[in-house]
This record gives structure tokens, sequence and C-alpha cells, in this order.
């Protein structure tokens, strides 16, 4: 099971998050702290992921985490480069679905990171020099290599169901990585998935 701490300012908040927890049978709730108690209680409960509801775009927390924020793109944009490569985390809306919230905790705890599609889409992707990189550069960047993996397995055709059991993941967290390739490359489909992969060199038909 995925030991799974909840933290917000809020007694409210902390509960509802408690909730969503407790509602799937892959998740275990291992505690709940304030902002100010949560270093100590990562310390003392040792959790997978930390579920946290935060006001401040950025993060220094260094757990696994999903972060519920009011603005997921400036999160987002505030995060990617310093955390993406170093931090297993996903930003999600306060307003996102419990079935998103779980398969966020999940894919973390599985070591990736993941984010909704409205933070992605609106997103004005720029180098670390400054400079707008092109289309490829852009796609390449944003797509995470468990995301390559999913839309290679795409480019050959195969039903989510083959993709889970290829890739070693359940079928909830194969539409979840489906959804964020669409909306990154821009599209509605696998078909345009494919064909925008193949164009830009990211799958090989």
């Amino acid at each position: 099971m995925i030991r799974t701490l909840v933290t917000a300012a809020s007694e409210l908040a902390r509960a509802g998050l408690a909730e969503i927890v407790r509602g799937d049978a892959r998740l275990a709730l291992v505690g709940q702290a304030t902002p100010a108690e949560l270093l100590a209680s990562i310390t003392a409960y040792g959790p997978d992921v930390v579920l946290e509801d935060r006001d401040a775009e950025r993060s220094a927390l260094e757990s696994p985490s999903v972060a519920l924020v009011d603005d997921p793109r400036a999160a987002w944009l505030g995060n990617r480069f310093e955390r993406a490569a170093q931090v297993p985390h996903a930003i999600l809306a306060r307003d996102a679905s419990n079935d998103e919230v779980i398969a966020a905790i999940v894919a973390v705890a599985a070591g990736l990171v993941a984010v909704q599609p409205r933070a992605i889409a609106a997103t004005d992707a720029r180098a670390e020099d400054g400079r707008v990189p092109d289309d490829a550069e852009r796609a390449t960047e944003a797509l995470t290599a468990r995301e390559r993996g999913v839309l290679s397995e795409l480019a050959r055709g195969v039903p989510n169901k083959t993709i889970a059991a290829r890739l070693g993941i359940s079928e909830h967290t194969v539409k979840f990585h489906i959804a964020s390739i669409f909306a990154k490359l821009a599209v509605s489909s696998r078909t345009e998935a494919v064909a925008r992969g193949a164009r830009l060199g990211l799958v090989m038909l």
C-alpha cells in the first residue's frame, strides 16, 4: 500500500484529503499535519507520498508529493525545472476530482511527475537560457520518459489494457498519461498523437 500523509492549514481541508485517501484500497493514511508540523511528521511517519493543499506556487518539499493549488499553471512553471528531474511530484488544481488525486498519488509513488493538462496547455515554454524552443524541443522536454513509452505503445496500436500490462502500471494510470500526452502535443485522439509524435521524432512508425 502507498503510505500517504496529508497536510493542509485548514482542519476541514485535512479531513477532506484524508477521506480521499481512505477511499482507495491502494492507499494507507499514515497521518495528518498542519504545514508547521509537516517536516516533523514526514520524519515520524516516513510516508511514500505527501498529499498537500498549499497556497505557495513553489515547493521546497524534498519528499514525493501531490500538491493541490489554486493555479496549477503557475505552480508547474515554478517547479518544472528545479524539481522535475529530482523529486517525483504532481500538481493539481484544488477542484481536481477524487480519481485525479488518487491517480496522481499512484503516479508519484511510482516515481513519476504528473500535472493536469490545463497546466500544460497554456504554458509558453521557454528553455533555461531564455530562448523559445521549437516544437520538437518543447515536446521532448514536456513528455516524461513514461509518457514517451506510452506514446510508443500507442504507435503500435495496442489497447490500454495491453499498455498497462507491458509497462507494469494500472489502466487508470495509462489513461492519465494519455490525457497528459494529448494536452502536451495539442491533439485530441490517439491517431493525432502518434502522427504528431512521429513528425517530432518522438516515435518511429
